[in-house]
């Protein structure tokens, strides 16, 4: 029996790693032509509901996960090496952090079941643990997110492209959004490696979701959304993806840092506004967009011949 268990795991692993490579596409960007054929391009057409995300390195360490996956061991209650993360368990965390409750339902709104999603929105930005992830519908955005406006790289960046499939898995409507994170369920496993208890554990796939509703001045200025995983099972920070790619394509652009420097011109240029010093002060960003004086046609061959005036 132990030997049985022994091979199910080995395939279930072998299963587990194709599935997850095959669904999170993994594409290399080496030059402005493709980054403009790949990214700017679909961008620019606006023909696809496609959301963006900038991270300033490439790493396993980082996956595409929420704030509040991250240090999987805090989220265990009472011995257990696995926890249920529901709506009822996030508001209990919310709860135990001081007076947070007693600030955010007297400064911003209510804080209970069906009324969840302003409170997730505002921790996931001033306490950085809630289940959502961060994307936005501006290419800019999440590329001077994950360029910081630098001229010089030692690494690689990277750049998420999360595309709707399936336009029920997108919402613009507060009741959805709520009735979403009620039905929220995700249970969280703690296992060492080593355990034989992992290989008893069940693989499941999330359901991907966005959700665009802006919360505040900076999140409309940043054009941003955010993205669910739902109902499934993790397991050393990966899980299957069947599910996703049923409802969204996720992309993993790899941006080769000799390629980097012309993308923060390009922001610079196209969207002065969105530059890293401006992306994080509104304030900042419309005196920038108040005093631009960048012509159209300027912009126009900028897309055209690249930022540093390369065909493309």
């Amino acid at each position: 029996m132990d030997e049985l268990l022994t091979n199910l795991d080995r395939l279930e692993g072998i299963a587990e790693e194709f599935d997850y490579d095959y669904s999170v596409n993994e594409v290399h960007i080496d030059d402005y032509a493709q980054f403009e054929e790949r990214l700017l391009a679909p961008y620019l057409s606006g023909s696809r509901l496609i959301f963006y995300r900038g991270e300033r390195i490439s790493s396993l360490k980082r996956p595409l996960l929420p704030t509040m996956f991250r240090e999987r061991g805090a989220l265990m209650e009472g011995g257990k090496n696995y926890a249920d993360i529901t709506a009822e368990y996030i508001l209990r965390h919310y709860r135990s952090n001081g007076r947070y409750i007693d600030l955010f339902c007297s400064t911003f709104g209510q804080a209970r079941k069906y009324c969840m999603y302003d409170l997730c929105a505002f921790s996931q930005h001033y306490l950085e643990w809630s289940p959502f992830i961060d994307f936005t519908k501006s290419l800019y955005v999440a590329l001077s997110f994950g360029l910081k406006g630098k001229r010089e790289f030692e690494n690689d960046a990277l750049l998420y492209t999360v595309e709707i499939l399936d336009p029920e898995k997108y919402t613009q409507d507060r009741v959805t959004a709520e009735c979403w994170l009620n039905d929220y369920r995700v249970r969280v496993y703690n296992y060492d490696r080593n355990d034989e208890n992992l290989r008893r554990v069940k693989r499941t796939s999330p359901d991907a979701k966005i959700i665009d509703i802006a919360t505040n001045d900076r999140m409309k200025f940043q054009q941003g959304v955010f993205l669910l995983l739902d109902q499934f099972n993790l397991v050393n920070h990966l899980y299957l993806t069947k599910n996703v790619r049923s409802s969204v394509t996720i992309t993993k652009h790899i941006l080769n840092r000799a390629v980097c420097p012309g993308l923060t011109e390009l922001v610079n240029r196209a969207t002065p506004w969105y530059s890293f010093d401006n992306l994080l002060d509104v304030g900042a960003g419309i005196r920038t967009a108040i005093e631009a004086h960048v012509e159209m046609a300027d912009f126009r061959r900028t897309q055209e011949t690249g930022p540093n005036g390369q065909n493309v």
